[in-house]
């Protein structure tokens, strides 16, 4: 969201632009209405629609109104800076501590350079003089919070306070332990800390980052946190074993897990509180040859489910989906490895259809978002509540649709069967490695081929692709490799093809990529496709008749992306594999 002082800013400027010649009154009126539309800021619109060059509202800048520039992007943030300013007066100021100058003064990143009231709310607070320079490049609050969230600038962690529902809830964070050993960031202090202090702080990082799973590995004379980030797994710090050994054990104290038994499988979970933010976390332990290894997912409340809109299907598609999940029965597949993303599209399948179609009940082992809207059932095996045994209970339970976890064992499978054929709508998730071989996968697990015919009604394939960063993506040629491999597959000459990559910017922490979006196959089961399942037909005959039937294969839906500059084509090479 854009501030009122930076829009009266941005507007002081553009009638600067109109007076040299630099834009038409006409542009600067349309970049107002993009303002307002969308919420950027009337330079950056001004920017991104061509009206006026970088280069030139540089040059009004720093000639005309002698107001210094920076880029956010490829800006250098000194920590002992950012230390001087708390986060939530940065965010709330829309300022961010650059370094110092040369006399000693503060740089400062901001929207508004003429804010007389926050220069001196920061001159006070840090005791130095305060020089702003005009941010461009980027989101200012974005940059503000990545770099406070970075590691860098690292918050010491405060005592554990019960939330409103009884669990275990953090309050307020203050700014951070002084640097040690001659490092900064998380690895000098949380070797200081103790262990309540180290957990809070690598949680706290995690959920600021936006970090789906926390690895806590042992090696033979350390202990290592590692944060998956947009898929990928980067090692963020080391610590004395003995550190890691207690932060373990004070989250099997969290988690509600036997802190004695230190080598066989545990799963946990607990829910912490950051200011007013509530976020879950999932436990995963088991004993390695070195110590006792576990693995926390962060499952951040605050993030919300997306729609269908939002996990990147295109038109086509998401047309079949929603047309198969209007049908008042059968069975629908999702498909894909582990961490493909099924759970997120089926979560956002059963929300579509909450209001019209009344009770949608969930077996789900474990449950990864609690809704008020669903009835969800979580599978307790050392209770007896069995995926199968609870189909059949939730079939007497009079449900529209159900939605299934995982199916996994034969048992399942054909409960799944049964249940589509007497009338429900069942989503389910299965493990195959594109749509055509989740159907063959149901026959793998012994479910009749001809019952399967009947009650299947679509599949829907994906994985998911890091998504080129939109602060520092430009227009780069692909490689030898790339190169052969797009033109093999799409059977078009690449060097007429316009193709993005990222460049590394303080946005992406220097990946080039910034997020992640789905890459889908997606085929309704027509009536020759029920033929070929119900003579047991191979994977390969199912999928050669989706494609032809209009289906856009896994492979050339990721192309597609790289074609239109969503992601890169090495991207969709490593992540979008098939086994043909």
């Amino acid at each position: 969201m854009v501030t009122s002082g930076a829009t009266s800013f941005d507007e002081r400027l553009g009638r600067v632009l109109v007076e040299g010649g630099f834009v038409t009154p006409q542009q600067l009126d349309k970049a107002r209405q993009l303002s307002q539309q969308s919420g950027v800021r009337i330079l950056d619109a001004l920017i991104n629609q061509g009206f006026v060059s970088r280069e030139a509202v540089v040059t009004v800048l720093s000639f005309q109104l002698k107001i210094p520039v920076v880029d956010l992007r490829y800006a250098t943030v000194e920590p002992e800076a950012a230390r001087l300013v708390p986060e939530e007066f940065a965010l709330q100021h829309s300022v961010l501590p650059l370094g110092f100058d040369a006399d000693g003064s503060l740089r400062v990143a901001t929207l508004m350079p003429h804010n007389f009231e926050a220069s001196s709310a920061l001159s006070s607070m840090t005791g130095r003089q305060i020089k702003f320079v005009f941010a461009m490049g980027g989101d200012l609050k974005e940059l503000i919070e990545r770099t406070y969230a970075g590691g860098r600038i690292a918050p010491a962690a405060s005592p554990m306070a019960p939330t409103s529902d009884g669990q275990l809830g953090m309050v307020a964070m203050t700014t951070g332990l002084a640097e040690a050993d001659g490092q900064s960031g998380v690895l000098a202090d949380i070797r200081r800390a103790s262990a309540l202090q180290a957990v809070e702080m690598v949680t706290l990082q995690a959920v600021k980052r936006k970090v789906s799973d926390v690895h806590l590995r042992p090696t033979p004379d350390s202990g290592q946190v590692l944060f998956r980030l947009d898929g990928v797994l980067q090692k963020v710090t080391e610590m004395p074993l003995t550190l890691h050994e207690s932060m373990v054990s004070r989250i099997k104290v969290l988690a509600r897990m036997d802190i004695s038994e230190t080598r066989r499988p545990q799963d946990g979970s607990f829910t912490m509180e950051f200011g007013q933010r509530k976020v879950d976390f999932r436990v995963s332990t088991l004993g390695s040859a070195w110590g006792e290894f576990m693995v926390v997912r962060v499952l951040d409340r605050e993030g919300g489910l997306l729609g269908l809109e939002d996990l990147g299907l295109h038109d086509t598609q998401l047309q079949i989906w929603r047309r198969l999940l209007a049908l008042p029965y059968g069975l629908l597949l999702v498909a894909g490895p582990t961490g493909s993303g099924k759970s997120t599209t089926l979560y956002a399948s059963v929300m579509e259809l909450v209001k019209d179609r009344g009770n949608i009940v969930t077996v789900e082992d474990p449950i990864e978002y609690r809704l008020e809207d669903l009835n969800q059932i979580q599978v307790n095996r050392a209770a007896g509540i069995e995926f199968a045994t609870t189909l059949r209970s939730v079939m007497r339970l009079d449900p529209d649709v159900i939605l299934i976890g995982e199916i996994r064992d034969s048992e399942t499978a054909k409960t799944a069967v049964d249940a589509a054929l007497t009338g429900h709508l069942v989503l389910a998730s299965i493990h195959s490695h594109d749509a055509a071989s989740a159907i063959v996968r149901l026959l793998d697990l012994e479910a009749e081929p001809f019952l399967v015919a009947t009650s299947a009604a679509g599949v829907l394939s994906q994985r998911l692709v890091r998504k080129v960063c939109d602060k520092c993506g430009t227009a780069s040629e692909l490689g030898a490799t790339d190169s052969l491999v797009y033109e093999q597959e799409m059977q078009e000459s690449s060097e007429v093809q316009k193709f993005m990559a990222g460049q590394g910017c303080n946005f992406c922490f220097g990946t080039g990529y910034s997020g992640r979006t789905g890459v889908f196959e997606v085929f309704a089961v027509s009536d020759p496709i029920r033929k070929l399942i119900g003579t047991g037909a191979k994977s390969q005959d199912v999928r050669a008749q989706a494609i032809a039937e209009g289906m856009v294969p896994l492979r050339r839906a990721g192309l597609l992306l790289a074609k239109e500059g969503v992601t890169t084509v090495k991207e969709v090479l490593a992540k979008v594999y098939t086994l043909e």
